[in-house]
């Protein structure tokens, strides 16, 4: 997910931390999906879905570390690491809002398929909402905001399903 433009001494953009984000939603929802499937306990969806994306975020890292010491040839920098980590940590803060809903059905607060529903409905939302943002930054009539918000919502769907017909 990091840009090309992120060398050693330079910020985050903007569009790596949103990339993370819509990521994030994707594969959230995507685990959550396969797992429901497999009638697993909330308990174990929201463990899961917090460790593939904490493997997920630590590859993205690690990779991009990598891609640039092999491109650029330099060493780098704890603070450099950082700059990094934080630009793919939306990855792991777009799973949050779907784990709390998972994790009130581990404690009873809801019931178990009620939990997966809301955290599965939060994704979709999510990835609707990315959808809407870029319309709402793109265009200036509401019902081009919508449509983006309505294709890019399905784009993202589509990608999920996508995955879950890899993974199975």
């Amino acid at each position: 997910m990091i840009g090309p433009s992120l060398r050693e001494g330079t910020k985050a953009r903007p569009e790596d931390f949103y990339a993370a984000a819509i990521y994030g939603s994707i594969l959230a929802a995507a685990f959550i999906t396969v797992f429901r499937e497999e009638h697993a306990s909330p308990q174990t969806v929201a463990l899961s879905v917090v460790g593939t994306m904490a493997v997920f975020w630590i590859a993205h890292v690690w990779s991009a570390l990598l891609g640039e010491q092999i491109h650029h040839g330099h060493r780098v920098s704890f603070q450099h690491v950082r700059t990094i980590a934080r630009s793919e940590w939306p990855l792991m803060e777009a799973s949050l809002a779907p784990v709390v809903a998972l994790v009130l059905g581990w404690i009873g607060v809801l019931s178990e398929s009620k939990a997966e529903d809301i955290a599965l409905a939060v994704c979709v939302l999510q990835l609707f909402a990315w959808g809407l943002y870029v319309g709402r930054r793109a265009y200036d009539r509401w019902w081009a905001v919508l449509l983006s918000g309505l294709v890019n919502g399905l784009l993202g769907l589509a990608v999920v399903s996508l995955e879950i017909t890899v993974v199975h």
